[in-house]
Order: C-alpha cells, then structure tokens, then sequence
C-alpha cells in the first residue's frame, strides 16, 4: 500500500529524483550514510591498494622529470596528477562530512516531498528548479567520463589507424611514462596489455566520484534558490489571497519562518562544500596552466586542448551555479517589495516584510575556505590566473 502510495506522487525522495547522482555517489563510495562510515573508508583505501603499482610508477616517474628538470613531462605528469589527488582529497573529505553531507540530503528530501500537497503555482516553482538540479547533474555525468575517455579514445584510434596502415605499428599508452622495473619491456606483450587494462580499470574508477559530489553542489544550489523563490511567492499571495489581517499575519510569520530555513540550508551548503571549492579552484587552475603549456610546446594536440577544455568546463559549472544563487538572491528582495502591500496598510505586516527584505539584502555568496570567491568574475579570474601561470612557466 505504501509502495503504491510512493509511486502516486510527484515529487519524491533524492534518491529517486536525482537517480544518476545517488548512483553515483554510492558507486563512488561518498554516499553519506552514517552507518558505513567506516566500511567505506576500508572500500576505499582497498580501491587504492589496487591503484599502488600505477600510484608508485606515477610518482617515481614524476620525481625523476623533476629532478632531471624535464619540464614536458613534468607538466604532463601533473596533469594527470591534479585529477588524481582531488579524487583521493575528495573521498576523505566527503566521508569526513558524512553526518553533514547526510542532513542535508535529508533536507533535500523533506522539502520535494512538501512539493506534493503545494497548488499547482507552487508546483510549477518545483518543476523548473528541479529541472535546473538535473541538468547539472547530468553535467557532472559527462564532464568525468568525457575527461576519463579521452586518453584511452586517442590510444585507442591510434593504434587501430596504426595496425590499418602498417604491420609494425607504434603502441600507445594512455598516459606515456616510464614503469620502474619494466622499462626495457613495457611495450612487449603481455605487459603492454595488462598494464593497459590496469590503467583503464583505474582511470574510470574515479568517475563516479566526480559525477556524484560534484553533481550535488549542482542540485544543492538549484534547491535553495527554490526554497528562496517558494518563499517570496508565499509572500506575495499572501497579500493577495489573505481575508484578514489576522490570516496576513499568520502566513507572513510562516514566510519568515521559510526564509530562515532557506538561510540556514545557506550556511550549510557553505559549511559542507568550502573546502571543496577551494581545493577545485586550485587544482583546476593549475591543471588549466599546464595544458595550456603542453599545447605550448607541441601545438594543438586534441588529447591537451579537450584536456584544457574539459578542465574549463568543470569549474564554469559551480561558478554559473553559485552566480545564479546570487542573482536570485538579490532579486528576492525586490520580489518580496512588489507584493501588494500598500493595500493593507498593517504596520505589524509591513514589519515582517522589512525584517526579510533586511535579510535578503545580505548577498549569498558562496566561497572556497573565506579566500576565493565563486561567481562568474571568480570564472574569468581564473581564467586569467592560470594564463599568468602559464606566461610564467614559458618565460625564459
């Protein structure tokens, strides 16, 4: 009876709503719940145990370019680095915030299974915000497989144009580097294969991770400028729809109420995503620069410049989001101001609609640790950073 009740309804739970990023986070490891804290840290740390020989050959072989002062590789090896580490950062740092990744996925929950008993205006609000949560978790499906596929695609053409061409062709790595132990015969089979399909297992294990969190922040933000347009809307039918001013000042009260849970689901998207913001501007900055200094040295080569681009993409996407947060944000005060209530004239009314448009003056910025701002300025000013880095990497 339940399950068929469940099934009846518009709107239902996150798991069921945003399936691709529940999948993903499960697969990922990063599903915040709080009862397998701790299997899933053993899962992972066994995840890592199986990447160890691909983990040392990486980090011996990016020791020896550094110190042979072998700037191409160096930079291509880091590259490669700058994914693995947020990988490896990410998947600690989410299961370290589990009880708060957890609340608000909770929250999330409670508030689209609210959507069900709203009127059909209020539902129209949750259609276009949920659909806003989807295409960016959509997004984060595809930016880490399209950035996991595109070594293996381009080894793979290569060496299926090589063996169409020619009977002594030349085999392609995914990522070309020297293997401690097996230098002399890593191209000579069956090592060429088993390291290929090592590699490959190991490139792809990292993309639920990226496609799960990543696509949260996404739904996150798209959720709280829905609380926030929920809330102005309430208070503008509540002008209009009220038959007195006892009921006026009931529904206001009720629409203070919303606009503090809105700000409350507020710090807490800050409080849980900070330091993951931080660390993607970093890191996606720096791997910007040095794909942009691969391309530098070799010309446009489509493994670096979808590399780069790919790198772009992923932090356009918390900035747009994070921006259209603020937009709402400041139009929210100006929402609320053209609700209809000079027709009232109730001083206790207009009180409560000053306390929110005070609170809503107050910009929802979202930030990396208090040091980096995320917007679509902080987008260009990236952008310009990891240009200047590349300026200072190719000054001689």
């Amino acid at each position: 009876m339940s399950q068929s009740k469940t099934d009846c309804m518009k709107y239902k739970s996150f798991n069921e709503t945003f399936k691709f990023c529940s999948f993903a986070l499960a697969f990922g490891l990063i599903y915040p719940n709080r009862k397998n804290v701790c299997l899933r840290s053993t899962l992972f740390s066994f995840v890592l145990l199986f990447n160890c020989g691909t983990l040392f050959w990486f980090m011996w072989y990016t020791v020896k370019c550094l110190w042979e002062l072998d700037i191409y590789n160096s930079t291509r090896n880091i590259t490669v680095g700058v994914i693995i580490l947020l990988f490896v950062f990410k998947t600690y740092y989410v299961n370290f915030k589990t009880d708060m990744f957890a609340f608000l996925l909770e929250q999330i929950t409670k508030d689209l299974l609210k959507g069900n008993n709203m009127d059909a205006d209020y539902q129209e609000i949750y259609d276009y915000y949920i659909k806003e949560g989807m295409f960016g978790q959509k997004c984060y499906v595809w930016i880490p497989l399209i950035l996991s596929s595109i070594f293996p695609t381009y080894a793979g053409v290569s060496m299926i144009y090589g063996s169409l061409t020619s009977d002594d062709f030349k085999k392609v790595m995914l990522h070309e580097m020297d293997l401690k132990y097996l230098e002399d015969k890593q191209y000579d089979f069956p090592y060429f294969e088993l390291v290929f399909a090592y590699y490959f297992l190991g490139i792809y294990s990292m993309v639920p991770n990226f496609a799960g969190f990543d696509g949260s922040f996404c739904i996150a933000t798209s959720h709280l400028r829905m609380k926030i347009k929920l809330m102005t809307h309430s208070v503008q039918k509540a002008f209009t729809d009220s038959k007195d001013i006892l009921e006026l000042r009931a529904k206001l009260k009720t629409c203070v109420k919303d606009h503090q849970e809105a700000l409350e689901f507020y710090d807490l998207i800050q409080r849980l995503y900070g330091g993951w913001l931080f660390a993607v501007f970093l890191l996606t900055s720096f791997l910007i620069s040095c794909n942009l200094y691969q391309i530098y040295l070799t010309g446009i080569d489509p493994r670096y410049t979808l590399f780069a681009a790919t790198g772009v993409f992923h932090m356009y996407m918390p900035c747009y989001f994070a921006s259209c947060l603020i937009e709402l944000g400041e139009q929210s005060c100006t929402d609320v101001y053209c609700a209809k209530w000079e027709s009232w004239a109730d001083p206790t009314a207009t009180k409560f609609l000053i306390f929110i448009m005070a609170r809503a003056q107050k910009r929802l910025l979202l930030h990396g640790m208090g040091i980096v701002f995320f917007n679509m300025e902080s987008f260009v000013s990236l952008m310009q950073t990891s240009y200047s880095f590349f300026t200072l990497i190719t000054s001689k």
